[in-house]
């Protein structure tokens, strides 16, 4: 056999030196999953060249053709290795395509060359008279061939590119760019091959375009690969920890409009990501806050508590493009929050607030009835003759009276006023907008409190209480003082009842004298 080189090759010997160039370079850094995909491209288009260059310079009708066939190595499987590469570059994790997957993808073109090497016993792919040797320009293609060789390879090159628009959508600026460059890099080659076939000359003499135009666009791609490893690392490497984050990551563009999520963020908004693209943030998510930068904002949808933090993305030129919003649930941590401040602010014995839990409402009570010109009532209440319950019947049973009193004191009152226990057997009471003619209404709820607990097995005790307002007759601790002293004043003169002598006649007409 002569093998002849004319001029018109020189674009696919160009293209072939190429192609070995870039493969030669990646062999050193087939540890990922990318560049073994890119490289598999490469050796695809090498098969698809010196299959070319072979059948175009070698003598005889009979060696052409056989040299032509091994073309069809490159041409079915480089549509596999190609849509794998975008997988891999769109989903950068570090497992490889599975294995299975894989074999699914190439049993077409697996089956299409065999179908190919066995042609001349069933003429399914070319017709040609029996017994004779084929010239490419001379075979009859059948429907199979378009099918197998033509239409498959080609809907696995655009479902590729498919993917690659999609992201080209969700994304700006650099990456941008990058996943244009891949897009040209599959939609070049396959115009011109398209061209090719349909008779429209592309190259000088019979070259085929497909493998020449396919080498020289996958130069930037093999660049881009040299340069930062993973084509663009940055990029797809940051996208890799987000999509392994448990935030919720959402990014809008300059009109605030979703533009890309991560698998939380998809989750959380209850919707397939495609239909996240374009809607407004606000939109989405009912009871969405107002978020500015640097302050982190609370959102509660139902139950939930979620922290939302907002940043601006910019360029390297500082221009903003956008934000990127991230939500992190922080229910748990509010709760234990919550359990927290009500243990600080509760006491634990009657659940009532305790003396810190009064000193707060007071200060915003006494501001709030100041603002709007109120009144405010403050009443201390102390339990009297508890420590002889606690001498007689046990501590627990004096835990028993303190807890249902401070049970019975919130209902007797009305919903917006407050008690507390401030420890032992002080509680006090904050009556908002209580006017001073009402104390005595005060005095007989807590009178009617007494007589129910004592009728429940609580005969030996009584309540003595102060009451004090604000503004008329102080503030702030000069209020409390003021009620207290109150209440000691009461609980004298229950004292002092108490200790009065009961005067009564005994049988013989003698006046008899004994204390209660």
């Amino acid at each position: 056999m002569i093998y002849i080189l004319t001029p018109d090759l020189l674009p696919t010997l160009l293209a072939l030196l190429v192609t070995l160039l870039m493969a030669g370079s990646m062999l050193h850094r087939i540890g990922q999953p990318p560049q073994r995909a890119f490289l598999a491209v490469l050796l695809g288009i090498c098969l698809w060249l010196i299959g070319d260059v072979l059948s175009l310079t070698v003598s005889g009708t009979r060696a052409q053709w056989d040299w032509g066939l091994t073309q069809f190595l490159g041409i079915l499987t480089i549509p596999v290795a190609w849509l794998t590469l975008v997988r891999r570059h769109l989903r950068p994790v570090p497992e490889p395509v599975p294995l299975l997957r894989v074999l699914a993808l190439l049993t077409v073109p697996l089956l299409t060359l065999g179908l190919i090497w066995t042609n001349d016993g069933h003429h399914l792919i070319w017709q040609y008279p029996p017994g004779s040797v084929p010239a490419w320009g001379a075979v009859e293609r059948t429907p199979l061939y378009w099918l197998l060789i033509v239409v498959y390879p080609n809907v696995l090159l655009i479902w590729g590119a498919a993917q690659l628009l999609l992201a080209w959508r969700a994304v700006r600026d650099g990456e941008r760019h990058q996943i244009t460059v891949m897009l040209l890099a599959v939609l070049v080659p396959s115009l011109a091959n398209t061209a090719y076939l349909l008779g429209i000359p592309v190259l000088p003499g019979r070259a085929t375009p497909g493998p020449v135009f396919f080498a020289l666009c996958l130069v930037p791609v093999a660049w881009g690969m040299l340069r930062y490893g993973l084509l663009r690392v940055t990029p797809l490497a940051h996208r890799q920890v987000v999509e392994q984050m448990t935030d919720a990551v959402f990014v809008l563009d300059a009109q605030g409009r979703i533009i890309e999520v991560n698998e939380r963020a998809v989750q959380l908004a209850g919707r397939p990501g495609a239909l996240l693209h374009g809607v407004r943030i606000g939109d989405l998510f009912q009871n969405w806050p107002q978020i500015t930068e640097g302050h982190p904002a609370e959102w509660r949808p139902g139950r939930e508590v979620w922290e939302l933090r907002l940043s601006t993305v910019r360029n390297e030129r500082g221009n903003a493009l956008g934000q990127a919003v991230v939500a992190r649930d922080v229910t748990a941590r509010a709760q234990e929050h919550d359990r927290v401040q009500r243990l600080a602010n509760e006491d634990p014995l009657t659940g009532l607030g305790n003396r810190r839990a009064f000193e707060t409402d007071l200060a915003r009570e006494t501001a709030r009835a100041h603002r709007h010109t109120l009144t405010l009532a403050v009443a201390i209440i102390d339990l009297d003759g508890l420590k002889a319950v606690n001498d007689r019947q046990g501590h627990a049973y004096g835990d028993a009276l303190l807890s249902a009193f401070g049970g019975a004191l919130p209902g007797a009152f009305r919903p917006e006023d407050r008690a507390y226990r401030f420890g032992g057997d002080e509680f006090a009471l904050l009556l908002t907008q209580s006017a001073v003619e009402g104390e005595t209404a005060i005095h007989e709820r807590l009178a009617r409190i007494v007589r129910d607990l004592q009728s429940q097995g609580f005969p030996e005790f009584g309540a003595s209480m102060g009451v004090a307002y604000a503004p008329l007759e102080g503030t702030g601790d000069a209020l409390v003082q003021l009620a207290d002293e109150r209440m000691y004043a009461q609980k004298a003169q229950h004292r002092a009842a108490e200790l009065e002598p009961v005067l009564h006649t005994s049988g013989d007409g003698i006046l008899a004298t004994s204390h209660p």
